[in-house]
């Protein structure tokens, strides 16, 4: 994307004035503080500490599995799925050798999951930040939660039965007796996680007041940029591993994004995206529910062929272009809980099934591409018929 960046501008097809204008430096800012806070969080053992608090209260095998599922998705839908897969697959690597259980069925759990329950907010993920910070939505953190929340917690709980009887097989000879966890081990620097913690709190509970200060016509320099940067900020003067933070935090999605926002400006300016959109789903906004179903089909296709992140970009061009406003909140929602939904279909769909896959691979384990479509489609086809019945009826 970065190449991509770089051949529109020196070949002309966009000004530089104009590509250093299309960067969203919300979206950059909010990916920046988040990402130094969540480094910081695995860096203290504080990520992997919360993982061995949920397997302390399981019972059985399969109660852990659950626990775990609904865990990553929970802290995905706070803390930028992206990063959470990246930092979360070695957890789980180490929780599948205890119990005795292939890596690959914690892993593939860990993909779907963090992929899930990112649906339910505005920070969940990238495309989701997309559809806030570029839409006009009036108020992106709860109109997230009213419309997302309800068919992301029943969603999991239908993923989690599906899970469940698709590997039964799996958990057939697995034992916690095997499971040997001490939570507080997991904490490697006990001040950095005290900070990272509180700090987290405060910053998604910023979130939740700047969505509460809109809805009082409460203007200032506050939104989820500039809070998720206050974060970043207590974290760096609060700590003396600053260094190591910023090398934790994951650059190339940051350089992706920076990227992306050029091609796509680039794209507009010169047509090109205006003659692609010839071949997308027409939209008419007339008809609500026509749109959001084919809002829903556009995603859960074009998501395997640009992977979600960029096919929202796009569409939301198309959405515009089409003359949905920000006062239409069901359609943007229809995108960001599809196009997200969607990446549970194949590996290609979303970021973070490459990023899960990539550190399994880098520790001598994975899974395969027909193996993760197989469940990926018995998964995601039933949450995505559940996002739609509740986008109806909300």
């Amino acid at each position: 994307m970065m190449a991509g960046a770089v051949a529109m501008i020196f070949s002309g097809a966009i000004p530089l004035g104009d590509a250093y204008a299309s960067i969203n430096l919300n979206v950059i800012f909010f990916l920046l503080g988040m990402f130094s806070v969540v480094a910081a969080m695995d860096l203290s053992g504080l990520l992997e500490y919360l993982t061995l608090r949920l397997l302390r209260v399981a019972k059985s095998p399969q109660k852990a599995f659950g626990l775990i599922l609904v865990g990553i998705s929970t802290m995905s839908a706070f803390l930028v799925n992206d990063t959470l897969a990246l930092m979360a697959t070695p957890i789980m690597l180490s929780v599948a050798r205890q119990l005795r259980v292939r890596p690959g069925v914690f892993l593939i759990t860990l993909a779907l999951g963090v992929t899930i329950g990112s649906t339910m907010t505005a920070i969940g993920n990238p495309q989701n930040l997309l559809v806030a910070l570029s839409t006009g939505i009036p108020y992106p953190m709860l109109d997230f939660l009213y419309y997302l929340a309800p068919p992301t917690l029943v969603g999991l709980g239908v993923t989690y039965l599906i899970l469940k009887w698709y590997y039964r097989k799996e958990f057939a000879n697995s034992t916690l007796a095997q499971l040997q966890v001490n939570p507080r081990e997991a904490i490697r620097d006990r001040k950095l996680a005290k900070l990272s913690g509180w700090t987290a709190g405060i910053v998604v509970l910023g979130f939740f007041l700047v969505g509460i200060a809109e809805i009082f016509g409460v203007q200032g320099n506050f939104n989820l940029g500039t809070v998720s940067l206050l974060g970043a900020t207590i974290v760096f003067l609060g700590s003396g591993r600053r260094k190591e933070i910023l090398r934790s935090v994951d650059w190339g999605i940051i350089l992706f994004f920076i990227s992306l926002f050029i091609v796509m400006q680039a794209f507009w300016e010169s047509n090109a995206l205006q003659s692609l959109m010839t071949y997308l789903p027409v939209l008419n906004k007339s008809d609500p529910g026509l749109s959001i179903v084919t809002i829903i089909l556009a995603s859960a296709f074009f998501s395997q062929l640009l992977s979600n992140v960029p096919f929202v970009a796009v569409y939301i061009k198309a959405m515009q272009a089409a003359g949905f406003t920000g006062a239409d909140v069901k359609p943007w929602m229809a995108l960001a809980g599809a196009s997200t939904l969607s990446g549970g279909i194949s590996l290609l769909g979303a970021a973070s099934n490459v990023i899960v896959l990539e550190q399994a691979e880098s520790r001598g384990s994975g899974f395969g591409f027909v193996e993760f479509s197989k469940i990926g489609l018995l998964v995601t086809i039933p949450n995505l018929l559940i996002l739609y019945l509740f986008l109806r009826v909300l």
